[in-house]
């Protein structure tokens, strides 16, 4: 079984402004948004605007920074000369590529049930187990979703794609 967020960890370590722009989103995305219930409040909306953050942050290897807020979603320090910047438009292109069938939503809507319904609330027998099935059927969305790795070849001349 391929571990995606790792893989997504990598993408974000190691990206360039030559990285294929949904490639780049979609390790974002992973990384900050896979919770079911994320999936499904895009699901609902289809604004990814609705899962920004007021501010939030997260290092990555190589002394890279992940800042998320409303405006921006953007990678920062390392060995870039300049921050990697998406919208959150990019990440739900990459949600809305049709790869994403009803089976996976019906997976992170039982999931969220099951977080919202739980006995002990947020804590007690079983909360692990709610929580790992939450991650687990929104790991399974962007999974369905990764596209494929290209390069972005205006990237590096600023043209927008």
């Amino acid at each position: 079984m391929t571990n995606h967020r790792a893989d997504a960890c990598t993408i974000l370590a190691t990206a360039t402004p030559f990285t294929h722009r949904p490639l780049l989103a979609w390790a974002v995305g992973i990384t900050a948004h896979g919770h079911a219930a994320d999936i499904l409040t895009y699901w609902r909306t289809r604004d990814a605007r609705q899962l920004a953050p007021e501010y939030a942050g997260q290092t990555l290897p190589a002394g890279r920074m992940l800042r998320l807020d409303r405006a921006r979603i953007e990678i920062t320090d390392g060995n870039l000369h300049q921050p990697l910047r998406l919208s959150w438009t990019d990440l739900g292109a990459v949600l809305d590529s049709g790869r994403v069938t009803n089976d996976l939503i019906r997976c992170c809507q039982q999931a969220v049930i099951a977080w919202r319904d739980h006995p002990d609330g947020f804590r007690g027998a079983g909360w692990a187990a709610v929580v790992d099935a939450c991650s687990r059927a929104g790991e399974a969305v962007w999974a369905a979703c990764r596209p494929g790795e290209q390069l972005d070849l205006f990237a590096g001349i600023g043209i927008e794609s």
